[in-house]
């Protein structure tokens, strides 16, 4: 098995190109293949595609000509920053702007790593001198991102396509395990199952305030904000509450509504959009418009709770050394949001056939997503010797990626903790309980925080 040391050692670097100059774009690329440090993923010719793609595909480095048709640079790379808080931008300049101390400082200041003169018809760019660029730029960001002392923590989401497979037990018992590690060690239990989460209840908690209170302040989640919702469930460990029931009613009503349009609504979208392709006015039929209303407003809470999603995660990322995120059994924009910024997305699987092709459905959709191979693993729960699918029968569908835990059926031990609102991982030495200790140890090593200098 590798340790995390080498499989950082192994991970090359990722690397997205931005520029409309087809002559650069390729030379940039052959330089970036050539290296065994670096692999291009992608190249844009526009800021907005250049932020589409970084939200798909989350690279490590962004190389942006600042001539881009129609953007600002700066501009472009702050707004690619909060986007992507580990991105590390480099700008590739052309003389003129190379040598404006102001321009300068006003990128350092936004964030950019790296200014590189760049000139056609390129004859003077140089390899090693790119590569040493992209790599102290994304070591500077690890750096910076990395621990607590100034940095950001690690977020490892427990993710499943179907119900009933224990990912909530695992991820409160996986957060609870991990702040028994190190005793100064903060850690959130986060329950990002928007829709119906109830992790408080399992946790032995009444929930009087949510996540949904984080909204007023968004621009700017301090940890008073987040502890003031998040109350402790144990030492060094809090958890942040799912909407509660009352708000669910109120704030996601449209977004349980069924998907599938009425033919007149579906009808009514199809005009708009003609009319918009054609650049023509567009005009709404009176009976029309309660249609349009709800379809806007559908829109504007899931674009809200998309932007609370990031923010929170952003802003526990700062304060926290772990954050272990419970997500639902379907794919939303929070569950996006989520596996987008995760350190490491666990699938939780159990030993019969509809898991296992629930977890590879999951694999190949995660992927899809832009989410890196290296980022996921997978958790076998309520494994037992007597299951008809063993774990080597497990390990050969999943080849690729790593078995993270495993933790045994035990229901007779698991039972008495069901409904007192206790967690077997802090309690006596069972079987269930060192798993939890085990998996804790696996995900710490496979995802180590940076101690404070």
């Amino acid at each position: 098995m590798l340790t995390s040391f080498d499989w950082q050692l192994q991970r090359k670097i990722r690397v997205l190109i931005a520029t409309d100059d087809t002559a650069l774009s390729e030379r940039l690329w052959a330089f970036l293949e050539q290296s065994g440090e670096t692999r291009p993923i992608a190249t844009s010719t526009n800021g907005r595609d250049c932020l589409e793609m970084l939200k798909n595909q989350a690279p490590d480095v962004m190389l942006v000509a600042d001539n881009l048709p129609g953007e600002d640079v700066i501009d472009l790379c702050r707004e690619a920053i909060h986007i992507h808080p580990r991105i590390a931008p480099i700008i590739l300049s052309n003389g003129t702007r190379y040598r404006d101390a102001e321009y300068l400082h006003t990128a350092l200041d936004v964030g950019v790593c790296d200014l590189l003169k760049v000139e056609p018809p390129y004859a003077e760019l140089r390899f090693q001198h790119i590569i040493s660029s992209i790599t102290q730029a994304y070591n500077l960001i690890q750096e910076r991102v990395s621990g607590v002392g100034g940095g950001i923590g690690r977020v490892i989401s427990l993710f499943s396509l179907k119900g009933g497979v224990g990912t909530s037990t695992v991820a409160a018992n996986l957060a609870m395990a991990l702040s028994h590690q190190d005793d100064r060690r903060r850690v959130m239990l986060a329950d990002f199952n928007w829709r119906f989460g109830g992790l408080d209840a399992a946790v032995g908690h009444v929930a009087h305030q949510s996540v949904l209170e984080l909204i007023p302040v968004l621009d700017g989640i301090t940890r008073t904000d987040l502890e003031s919702i998040a109350p402790p469930i144990g030492n060094g460990l809090r958890l942040l509450p799912a909407p509660l029931d009352s708000e669910r009613t109120e704030f996601t009503r449209d977004l349980l509504e069924r998907e599938v349009l009425e033919d007149d609504r579906a009808t009514m979208i199809d005009d708009l959009l003609m009319r918009i392709r054609e650049r023509r006015s567009v005009q709404i039929d009176a009976d029309k418009t309660d249609y349009l209303e709800m379809l806007l407003k559908k829109e504007k809470i899931k674009q809200i709770l998309s932007v609370l999603a990031r923010r929170t995660l952003q802003s526990l990322r700062r304060n926290y050394h772990y954050i272990t995120v419970d997500t639902g059994a379907y794919m939303d924009d929070v569950a996006l949001t989520t596996l987008e910024m995760s350190d490491l997305v666990l699938l939780v699987c159990t030993p019969d056939v509809p898991s296992i092709r629930a977890t590879r459905a999951a694999l190949t959709l995660l992927t899809d997503l832009g989410v890196s191979r290296e980022s996921i693993g997978y958790v076998v729960n309520r494994s037992s010797r007597k299951s008809e699918i063993s774990l080597d029968d497990i390990r050969s569908l999943f080849t690729g990626y790593e078995m993270i835990g495993e933790v045994p059926a035990d229901y007779r031990a698991l039972q008495p903790f069901a409904n007192t609102g206790a967690l077997i991982a802090e309690a006596g030495d069972s079987p269930m309980a060192r798993s939890f200790r085990k998996l804790a140890s696996q995900v710490q090593e496979r995802t180590p925080i940076a101690r404070a200098a």
